[in-house]
């Protein structure tokens, strides 16, 4: 599994997270796992290799702005 690893923590873990998209390339992040700093995923490394930043949308349950931009330190798999 691809492993994308941020910046600073999320405000909330992938249980809470309704998309994870990764910029700039624009590509949604699938099979989200894990969080606030470290998340796994199934998309193929070479598609979010050079990932610059997460936009997060997070679900009904979140409290507050439900849009959050991190950036990103790592993408290995």
């Amino acid at each position: 599994m691809t492993t994308i690893t941020l910046v600073q923590a999320s405000a909330h873990g992938a249980n809470q997270i309704h998309q994870m998209t990764a910029q700039p390339m624009n590509v949604v992040i699938t099979g989200l796992q894990g969080g606030n700093i470290q998340y796994s995923c199934t998309n193929v490394l070479g598609t979010l290799r050079g990932a610059q930043f997460v936009e997060i949308t997070y679900d009904a349950s979140v409290r507050g702005n439900p849009h959050e931009r991190v950036n990103v330190s790592s993408v290995i798999l």
